[in-house]
């Protein structure tokens, strides 16, 4: 069996290098999605790796945009593209790192065929969240008083209801799916253009559209409710904590096989010592 990686990168080509160092496997292929507005001379040094190469078709990510979903999208395209068979395909950014050895992350899937690793948030969380698809935002527009304009037409409108009555699911932009169905979201969006035209109008939408459409499809069976990777919301902040050496202890002892974020600017130590823990 083969694996693959989708890396989502937009900053720090030097930590995108040494996350691809730590992935590296006979049986492992890494795809980068680099940021459209990056230039990409400066990531080239990626390509000294073998199994990896970037994504062809870039998206211009902003963030809550739609751009992370199209990014995803894209990644999974190119990879279907390459008539390549996996078993897994893993949607990562290029602030994750593997909290195992790399030999030990392929064996924990090869043991685990056909599931879909996905985030699934409880009912409740999933209430408080909702207003995120049913108001109007205008993230991807570059105009100005855009959030203003966004308050007055949510005001005039009344709520959005998803497309196609599809019952919606929430959690974590971040999985790891069975080729097949990873393939089958993305041909589903791609038959479904009312599902761009949705989303494109979402804050944050990338936390519904793989949940939304995985657990209203064939795969649904498939899916276990644990996407193996550690992620700190306790900050309460719109977007996760950055590690920092104090964590260290809780990120080993989280049990994961991923966790993210992470700044090498910051504290390049912090892997260092992932590094040493988890040698084999």
């Amino acid at each position: 069996m083969r694996i693959a990686f989708i890396i989502l990168s937009h900053k720090n080509p030097q930590q995108l290098c040494r996350l691809l160092g730590r992935l590296q496997h006979p049986a492992v292929d890494c795809y980068i999605h680099l940021d459209a507005k990056a230039d990409i001379r400066e990531w080239q040094d990626a390509l000294h790796f073998p199994q990896v190469s970037f994504i062809t078709k870039r998206a211009n990510v902003t963030w809550a945009g739609y751009g992370t979903i199209r990014a995803a999208l894209n990644g999974i395209e190119h990879i279907g593209a390459t008539g390549r068979q996996y078993g897994f395909i893993h949607l990562i950014s290029a602030q994750d790192y593997p909290l195992a050895d790399i030999d030990v992350l392929y064996h924990f899937f090869a043991n685990n065929p056909g599931q879909q690793f996905l985030d699934l948030l409880p009912p409740e969380a999933l209430q408080r969240m909702m207003p995120k698809i049913t108001a109007y935002y205008f993230e991807d527009l570059r105009l100005p008083g855009k959030y203003r304009m966004a308050s007055l037409v949510n005001k005039i409108l009344p709520a959005r209801r998803h497309p196609l009555n599809l019952e919606v699911y929430g959690g974590s932009l971040w999985w790891s799916l069975t080729q097949e169905c990873a393939l089958w979201c993305a041909q589903y969006v791609k038959e479904h253009p009312r599902l761009e035209r949705f989303y494109k109008y979402t804050w944050g939408g990338d936390e519904f559209i793989f949940q939304t459409l995985i657990m209203n499809s064939p795969f649904r069976d498939t899916v276990r409710n644990s996407y193996m990777r550690y992620i700190d919301w306790s900050e309460g902040h719109a977007h996760p904590k950055t590690f920092t050496i104090q964590d260290l202890d809780k990120i080993l002892q989280s049990g994961q096989l991923l966790a993210r974020k992470f700044d090498m600017d910051k504290t390049p130590e912090l892997l260092d010592q992932i590094d040493l823990a988890t040698q084999r």
